[in-house]
C-alpha cells in the first residue's frame, strides 16, 4: 500500500521552508518580553551617558532630568507645545512603520511631507466655502494622493532597476524644495495663490486649542485639532495592516518573497502599495502642519521626516508604539525648550540629552530590522523584482 503523499512534498523546492519562515516573520516584530528588556537596558545606558555629559558641563544630574520631565509633562504650556510638535511626527512615524512593515525603508518621507504641505496650501486656499469638516477632509485626501505619488517614485526605481529606495528617497529630499519652488511659480498656481492671498481659507483650517478655549489651554502655542485627525489616521492604518487582505498581502510579501509569489501574491504590487501608503500618510502629515500651524505654505516648516524614521524604530516598529514614542518625543522637545527658559540649564545640553534618549530607544529595533532577523527579504526585493528567469 502506497504511503500518502505529504502536502509539503507537492510544493516547489524551497517553498515549504519559505512558508514556515513567512509564518514566523509575518509581522516582523520581536517578542515583546525580549524587546522590553532590551529597551530598558538601552534607555538606562542613554540616561547614564546623559549623566556623564551633564557632569562634564558642571550641572546637577537630578536637577536637569527633573526640569526636563516637569516642563514636558506637568505644565499646561509644556503639554500643548508637546502636542503641537508631536502631531506631524506621529504621522511621519506611522508612515515609516507602514514602509518598514512592507519591507522598505522610506527615506523620502521629508520630500513627501513637503509635497503634502504644498498640496494642502494650494487646495486649502482654493476651496470655496463649505462645512469645515468637508474642506479639511478634501485637503487631506489631496495631500495624501500627492504624497502617494511622491512615494511611488522610489518604489518604481527599486522595482525596475534594483536601485535602493534609500538612495532615491534621499535624492528626492534634496531636490524637492527646488522642484516645489518651480511648481509654485507656474502662472496657474500663482493665480490660485494670489486669489487666496497666500493663505488657507478659514473654513479649511484646523482649530487651534487656544481659540477653542478662548485663551485657556493652548495659549502661546499653535497646538491644534490635527492631533485627533492624526490619531484617527494611524488607527485606520493599523486596521488596514492587521485586519484587511491588503495589509496581509503587504506583510506576507515583505516576510518572504518566494512564498508570496507561490501563493499568488504579486510582490511588486505590494511593494508599490507599501511605499505609496507610506507616502500618503507623510503627505497628510504635511497637511496637518499647514492647516493647523502655518495656515499658509511655508517651505521653512519643521523637518520631521528623518525624526519620523527614528521614532518608528523607537516605537518597536508598530503603529501603537510609534504613536506613543511620537507623543513622548514631542513632549521631551517641549520640555527641552521650556526648561531652558525656566532654568539656567543650557538649551543645547537638554537637546543633546533628548536626542541621546531617542537614539538609544531605537537601538533594539535597529538591530532587529537591519540584521534581517525581522525581515527576510527586505534588502533583496529589488534583486528579486528585476531577476529574469
Amino acid at each position: 500500500m502506497e504511503e500518502p503523499v505529504k502536502k509539503e512534498s507537492m510544493l516547489p523546492q524551497g517553498i515549504s521552508n519559505a512558508q514556515k519562515v513567512a509564518r514566523q516573520r509575518l509581522d516582523g516584530r520581536p517578542r515583546w518580553q525580549t524587546y522590553l528588556v532590551q529597551l530598558v537596558v538601552c534607555l538606562a545606558i542613554g540616561l547614564l551617558l546623559g549623566a556623564v555629559i551633564i557632569l562634564a558641563v558642571q550641572q546637577n544630574v537630578l536637577e536637569v532630568y527633573a526640569a526636563l520631565i516637569r516642563e514636558a509633562f506637568f505644565t499646561p504650556l509644556g503639554i500643548m507645545i508637546g502636542i503641537q510638535r508631536a502631531t506631524p511626527l506621529l504621522l511621519t512615524a506611522a508612515a515609516a512603520v507602514a514602509a518598514f512593515r512592507g519591507g522598505a525603508i522610506n527615506m523620502g518621507l521629508e520630500g513627501q511631507f513637503m509635497v503634502g504641505a504644498a498640496a494642502a496650501a494650494i487646495a486649502g486656499g482654493a476651496l470655496p466655502e463649505m462645512p469645515r469638516w468637508a474642506a479639511v477632509l478634501i485637503v487631506f485626501v489631496i495631500s495624501g494622493i500627492m504624497g502617494a505619488a511622491a512615494g511611488w517614485v522610489p518604489a518604481f526605481f527599486k522595482v525596475v532597476s534594483g536601485v535602493s529606495e534609500v538612495i532615491t528617497g534621499m535624492i528626492a529630499n534634496l531636490i524637492m524644495p527646488s522642484l516645489l519652488s518651480i511648481f509654485l511659480s507656474l502662472p496657474l498656481i500663482r493665480l490660485v495663490r494670489s486669489a487666496a492671498r497666500g493663505g488657507v481659507q478659514p473654513w479649511a483650517q484646523l482649530d487651534q486649542f487656544a481659540d477653542l478655549t478662548h485663551g485657556g489651554w493652548g495659549y502661546g502655542t499653535k497646538a491644534n485639532t490635527g492631533i485627533f485627525a492624526a490619531l484617527i489616521i494611524v488607527a485606520l492604518l493599523g486596521f488596514v495592516y492587521q485586519r484587511t487582505r491588503t495589509g496581509y498581502r503587504i506583510r506576507i510579501a515583505s516576510a518572504n518573497f518566494k512564498f508570496a509569489e507561490f501563493a499568488g501574491i504579486n510582490a511588486r504590487r505590494q511593494f508599490y502599495a507599501a511605499m505609496m501608503i507610506s507616502g500618503a500618510v507623510a503627505g497628510m502629515a504635511g497637511a496637518t502642519e499647514i492647516l493647523g500651524v502655518w495656515r499658509g505654505y511655508n517651505l521653512n516648516t519643521i523637518s520631521v521626516g528623518y525624526n519620523g524614521l527614528l521614532i518608528a524604530l523607537a516605537g518597536g516598529n508598530t503603529f501603537g508604539g510609534a504613536t506613543l514614542a511620537a507623543l513622548i518625543y514631542g513632549g521631551l522637545q517641549s520640555g527641552a525648550m521650556n526648561a531652558s527658559w525656566a532654568t539656567s540649564i543650557p538649551r543645547p545640553l537638554i537637546d543633546v540629552l533628548v536626542e541621546i534618549l531617542v537614539v538609544f530607544a531605537a537601538v533594539p529595533s535597529m538591530r532587529i530590522f537591519f540584521s534581517g532577523s525581522g525581515y527576510s527579504d527586505s534588502e533583496r526585493l529589488g534583486g528579486q523584482f528585476t531577476h529574469k528567469d
